[in-house]
């Protein structure tokens, strides 16, 4: 019998996004836990991926928040203050959570 390997179990609460032609990587970082001058956030998680299966990975996140909060009733707002220091206008992000939800699958 061949022993399994440990997969790591990680917390993230910041993320960074960058790629080129062929493909993304996300960087899942953790804030340090007395914030201050000069303490920048630990990297706990490299992800790379081809840019098909990050939108595959992002449509399935989409559909299944939304099902979540369909099903419970509980909605998980983000404030205003995150999404524009994100550069994220209130009107595009509301536009995408509007959109039809799609529980298929």
């Amino acid at each position: 019998m061949t022993e399994e390997k440990e997969i790591p179990d990680v917390y993230s609460d910041q993320f960074m996004i960058g790629g080129g032609p062929y493909g993304v990587v996300i960087n899942l970082n953790k804030s340090h836990p007395e914030p201050g001058a000069g303490k920048l956030p630990e990297t706990v998680a490299r992800v790379r991926m081809s840019y098909e299966h990050a939108k595959m990975v992002a449509f399935m996140l989409c559909r299944h928040i939304k099902k979540i909060e369909s099903e419970s009733g509980i909605s998980y707002p983000v404030s205003n203050k995150v999404l524009s220091s994100l550069g994220i206008g209130m009107e595009d992000w509301e536009a995408f959570w509007q959109s039809p939800p799609d529980f298929r699958g």
